[in-house]
């Protein structure tokens, strides 16, 4: 019996090469995290006309890791060992076939590697593979390796790493090929600049005379950052700043036992000695927040923090939602991936990265509110709450942040603020993290109020959407409309002339619905002004009744005047005085009701001056507001109301301006302000007034049907107009049709109550 081996066809490096990897620009790839599994924390890659260079500055190869390793195909030491000598990051290669695919991108192969040791020796190694593949067995496929002098500077200057020529290229390699490279290799490199761990550090550069290409390879490597759907940027501005708008006061998660406190508040609140700093004077800081969606345009909010121990703060967030697919060419998978391992919000002491803080440190609390299932924000005020509005925190594998402070700074300034030095924001002495100080609080809660504050934002977004969405779909003319995009999906099933004929009755049916429906929208404005004039009929009959008793009284005066007396002309001038108060008290009771009188009130629609329909219809019900100090040099002069009649208007206007008027009845202090603004696109009005005020947080059942906060005291019932529950379902009824958003907010100082119309400009 005879006793043979097998050989192995030289060929089969061809094939291997060409079938394990495929494509040239995953042959490169697999270059770079040979590079990132040799530990390195730099690779270059150099496109030259002539040939591409891969250089690291990894641990290099010996003589023996050549031999065993490098020159052993198949070898699965890559599977054995798990993770990389030094840094122990998890290695990327398999198969150990890897090598072999830069065949498909170069005939000849020069690899220059120097090991990190104190007498590391140099090899270099040539392989031509034509001469290879052609050599008949696999066992005799000629490589040519020296071993010489270290001479070879590999990636940053290093004296150790590897170097890898590849000559003769079999392709021309242009941006959309290093940009497949990219796709491939992105997750490996760190978001940071100078990332403080080095098992995360890897910079890829690509280097060489074509700009375009280098510039398209570098934008797809960060690409993955740009795959936001919101984006916040917040600055805390200089002391004495006054913002443009009125700045919304941040609740303190230790003040908030009666709104939001729990029983897990001790996991949150940072353990500070609270009352060692109620003495302080720290000023009150503002934050500059803009908030950015995909689908948005930017919007700009203030936020205040009283007794603030912050200089100087700005941060930048992120949030993802990565699901379904996405551009680029990034794998879901993979972007998950990345997040997980470099997200979280970080921080970054004078451009020095802490690296305590990142993805496994919940500073923010926010893996902790999630556990919890914590439904209200701990910061927001109440008008900014939503039931279930904290379902939408994005946890840490969804947020990439960046956080940049000054301890130094801070201290220097502690004694210019009157703060405590041991208050201020510190960083302790293994430089990994900040001490848990009165400075690190306040960061906390600067930074988490606008994660807290894009969690509600995403929940009134959703729900305006939705709310659209059902008004819409209720429309005749959107059923229409679907019903003749599905008889399309059908064609092929009908004859010609069936289908036309469908389409036509369609097109009738939708044709006439418009016309209903605009005449709705018509009559459902003029609806609103004739339930608003009915329900001001009640001031009306009593209003009317005093001027009756006024014309008795002054018919009764006239028939008792002597004219032969000496005083007869001054009695006579007192009953004028008198007739003249009563004409303006008519005139004023008839401009209640006049307007809807004139057809160009209730059928003209236009975008008319804010400010000049609230004087007029205040002009309306000047009589029913006696003594009340109003103020609207709020408006700007260039504010436009949404497209409407100004009969709808009335009706809006008419009955929040009645509602305040009630609610301040026997207020010791009766002012009434209306102010308004624009910014990005949203204008505003705000009417406030110094009533009893409003539950804001369970405001929004006040604009259902017959809902009274307001009880009208037995003295007023016969003054007070409205009353029974309808005037906010008026203006609710109305504002909807205008496109525009009514709801209480959170009144300025010195206020109880402030109601707030807000719409898109066109």
């Amino acid at each position: 019996m005879e006793t043979r081996t097998f050989t192995v066809d030289s060929k089969l490096l061809r094939e291997l090469g060409a079938r394990l990897v495929g494509r040239p620009h995953i042959a490169l790839a697999e270059l770079v995290k040979n590079s990132y599994d040799a530990d390195a924390s730099d690779v270059v890659i150099r496109l030259l006309h002539d040939r591409i260079e891969v250089t690291d500055n990894g641990h290099g190869m010996t003589y023996r890791d050549i031999l065993g390793k490098w020159l052993r195909i198949g070898g699965a030491h890559k599977e054995r060992e798990l993770a990389s000598p030094k840094l122990h990051r998890p290695l990327t290669g398999s198969k150990g076939v890897g090598r072999l695919a830069v065949q498909l991108l170069a005939n000849k192969l020069e690899l220059h590697t120097t090991a990190d040791s104190p007498d590391g020796e140099e090899i270099v190694l040539d392989v031509d593979w034509d001469e290879a593949v052609n050599a008949g067995d696999l066992t005799r496929a000629p490589v040519r390796i020296d071993r010489i002098q270290p001479s070879t500077t590999y990636a940053e200057q290093s004296r150790h790493g590897t170097k890898i020529i590849l000559s003769e290229l079999h392709n021309t390699w242009s941006a959309a090929a290093f940009e497949d490279l990219a796709r491939e290799i992105w997750p490996l490199q760190s978001p940071f600049k100078d990332e403080t761990d080095p098992a995360g550090q890897f910079r890829i550069t690509l280097d060489g005379p074509y700009n375009e290409i280098v510039r398209r390879f570098n934008q797809q490597m960060r690409i993955v950052l740009d795959l936001w759907v919101a984006k916040l940027d917040g600055k805390l501005l200089a002391v004495g700043t006054n913002p443009p708008r009125r700045p919304i006061k941040v609740i303190r998660p230790d003040k908030a036992v009666d709104q939001t406190a729990t029983d897990h508040d001790e996991d949150w609140d940072t353990p500070v000695d609270f009352a060692a700093t109620e003495s302080d004077e720290a000023p009150d800081r503002i934050v500059q927040l803009t908030f950015e969606r995909r689908d948005q345009k930017q919007e700009t909010i203030y936020y205040q923090l009283d007794k603030c121990h912050i200089d100087q703060l700005d941060f930048e967030l992120r949030v993802f939602n990565l699901q379904y697919k996405q551009p680029a060419g990034i794998r879901v998978n993979e972007a998950r991936s990345y997040l997980r391992r470099f997200g979280g919000v970080h921080i970054y002491d004078t451009g020095f990265h802490l690296p305590y803080y990142g993805p496994d440190a919940d500073w923010l609390h926010i893996e902790i509110d999630h556990s919890h299932r914590l439904s209200r924000s701990r910061l927001l005020p109440k008008e900014l709450q939503r039931p279930e509005g904290m379902n939408n925190l994005p946890t840490n594998s969804r947020l990439f942040g960046t956080v940049n402070v000054n301890t130094a700074h801070e201290h220097r300034m502690a004694g210019g603020r009157n703060i405590s030095p041991n208050q201020a924001l510190a960083i302790q002495i293994s430089r990994d993290r900040l001490t848990e100080t009165a400075g690190y609080r306040d960061l906390v809660v600067l930074v988490r109020w606008a994660i807290d504050y894009y969690a509600m934002n995403v929940l009134r977004r959703s729900f305006e959407r939705t709310r659209k969405k059902e008004k819409d779909e209720e429309k005749p003319s959107s059923r229409i409309k679907k019903a003749k995009k599905k008889l399309q999906d059908h064609r092929d099933d009908l004859s010609e002339d069936a289908y036309n004929e469908i389409v036509d009755e369609l097109d009738r049916a939708f044709n006439t619905s418009e016309v209903q429906e605009e005449r709705y929208e018509a009559y459902l404005g003029t609806l609103g002004a004739l339930a608003t004039a009915g329900i001001s009929a009640l001031a009306y009959e009593h209003e009317v009744s005093k001027q009756f008793e006024l014309l008795q009284q002054i018919a009764e005066l006239l028939t008792s005047v002597d004219i032969t007396r000496a005083d007869a002309n001054e009695w006579l001038k007192e009953i004028a005085t008198e007739l003249r108060q009563w004409i303006a008290r008519s005139q004023s009771t008839h401009a209640l009701f006049s307007y809807l009188l004139h057809p160009g009130n209730r059928e003209t629609k236009g975008r008319f001056r804010a400010n000049q329909t609230v004087t007029a219809i205040l002009d309306q019900i000047r009589f029913l507001n006696p003594g009340v100090n109003i103020n609207q040099n709020g408006i700007p002069a260039n504010l436009r109301l949404p497209k409407g009649t100004y009969a709808e208007w009335s009706a809006i206007l008419q009955n929040l301006f009645v509602n305040a008027f009630n609610a301040m009845k026997y207020s010791e202090r009766r002012r009434l302000r209306i102010s308004g603004a624009t910014d990005v696109g949203e204008s505003w009005l705000t009417i406030e007034d110094t009533g009893v005020g409003v539950d804001v947080e369970n405001s929004e059942r006040l604009f259902d049907p017959f809902v009274r906060e307001l009880e009208v005291d037995d003295r007023a019932e016969d003054v007070a107009l409205g009353g029974g529950g309808l005037g906010l379902t008026i203006v609710r009824m109305t504002a909807d049709e205008l496109q525009c958003t009514v709801q209480f907010v959170r009144p300025a100082r010195g206020y109880a109550t402030a109601v707030r119309l807000s719409w898109k400009d066109e």
